[in-house]
């Protein structure tokens, strides 16, 4: 095991040498023999064979900060020198820019064999480098589940981005304990998507922590589906914003703010892991969270939860939470489900509200409850208000409603039935 920093520089150049005479220097400049306006600084470099004490290393060296005329005019054959007109590379081809390149080497130390990051490593962004991250990041590149590293820790000092909507970080592991951490402090937006050998198996990420003072993090699923499933086991939001992206996989999504601003998240459609069909858990403390995709079990203690939007002409169907308990803040029920069966199947209101009166997709007809011993009990503090002025949030057949001194407030004209279970 490794620990490999991303010390990535702007106009980073892969250039291949086949007769090095004088070994570089780190940040020397270089300029192009014969023209000292094409200029560049060492970063890292390799040698396959020969040796600089035997004037015939061969291999590539990295060089960033290049000048416009070294962009412009370096070409094949072009002979390196230092600023005291020491030869350094003799015969130079020409390589592509690799600034950003997670596969390219010299994005990854300084020196001699800087080395991408391989299985166990532990990968560190810092201030080393500002750079984004935006190649060298789909599956075939990072490796798979054969050189995912241990942990990549993404710390506060590192403000540059890690992917972007269509090339995302894919990383992850054949099993949730032999899988990568990842810990995200930095304050750029990352693009993670889990994927152990790109849609033909399972893989996972064990634990993704995010901490991030102005940063914004999209969690995603390579895939998703009843053969193969890409999972986050746990989820945790300490600050920042959180897109879970349509058809993504998370078992257990912890949002633990100290203040209801620090956190916000969206979930959008079919988050649930499709092949053992089953639904995400939601643990929340405060903040702020929208989601449009069924849930397992739902916890929250403060904050504002909106459970439901507009989806338009693509409504959803199966919008369900199959337990939930609240102990305060606000939770708005307006699912889209087209199915006109959206439910809540245990629902234990401690404190806080629960709020279906609203006029999003109040014309969707929803139940409390889900059959036998699956009851809504309303605590002296909590209040459910169902008077969405439509008549169409019901109770469950076989299910009650346990009113424990709790507010209720139905439909006016609503037909309700009352009985008493003294001791």
């Amino acid at each position: 095991m490794s620990v490999i920093y991303w010390e990535a520089q702007d106009i980073t150049y892969s250039i291949s040498y086949d007769t090095g005479t004088n070994t570089p220097v780190v940040g020397e400049t270089l300029n192009v023999v014969g023209a000292a306006t094409e200029t560049c600084v060492v970063q890292g470099w390799t040698v396959a064979n020969g040796s600089w004490a035997g004037n015939d290393a061969d291999g590539v060296i990295w060089v960033y900060g290049a000048s416009a005329a070294f962009i412009a005019n370096f070409t094949s054959g072009d002979d390196l020198e230092n600023a005291g007109d020491d030869l350094i590379l003799n015969s130079t081809s020409e390589e592509a820019i690799v600034t950003g390149h997670w596969d390219e080497a010299g994005n990854w130390g300084t020196g001699e064999d800087p080395a991408v990051p391989v299985k166990n490593d532990e990968v560190i962004f810092d201030n080393r480098s500002v750079i984004d991250v935006t190649d060298g990041i789909a599956v075939a590149e990072t490796g798979g589940d054969a050189t995912y590293p241990d942990l990549i820790h993404v710390r506060a000092g590192y403000s540059g981005d890690i992917g972007v909507t269509g090339e995302r970080l894919h990383v992850g592991g054949a099993s949730s304990a032999n899988s990568p951490k990842i810990i995200i402090e930095g304050t750029g937006t990352y693009w993670i998507e889990c994927s152990e050998d790109d849609a033909t198996t399972d893989s996972f990420l064990r634990q993704v922590i995010i901490n991030s003072n102005g940063g914004t993090i999209h969690l995603s699923s390579d895939v998703n589906s009843a053969t193969f499933t890409a999972e986050y086991t746990e989820v945790w939001l300490i600050k920042g914003t959180l897109a879970v992206e349509d058809d993504t996989n998370i078992v257990d999504l912890r949002i633990m703010p100290q203040r209801q601003g620090d956190a916000t998240v969206t979930i959008g459609i079919d988050c649930e892991d499709d092949k053992a069909n089953t639904e995400m858990n939601i643990y929340m403390t405060t903040g702020t969270v929208t989601t449009d995709s069924a849930i397992g079990v739902l916890e929250m203690s403060k904050g504002t939860f909106t459970y439901g939007t507009d989806l338009t002409t693509s409504p959803e169907t199966d919008l369900n939470i199959t337990t939930m308990r609240i102990f305060g803040g606000t939770f708005y029920w307006q699912p889209d489900d087209s199915g006109n069966d959206a439910y809540i199947g245990e629902l234990f209101i401690y404190g806080g509200t629960v709020d279906a009166s609203g006029t999003t997709n109040n014309d969707r007809d929803k139940a409390l409850g889900n059959g036998a011993g699956k009851d809504i009990f309303l605590f002296e503090g909590g209040t459910l208000d169902i008077n969405n002025n439509k008549g169409n949030i019901t109770i469950a057949a076989n299910s009650q409603l346990w009113n424990m001194g709790g507010t209720l407030t139905v439909d006016p004209n609503a037909q309700i039935a009352i009985s008493y279970n003294q001791p």
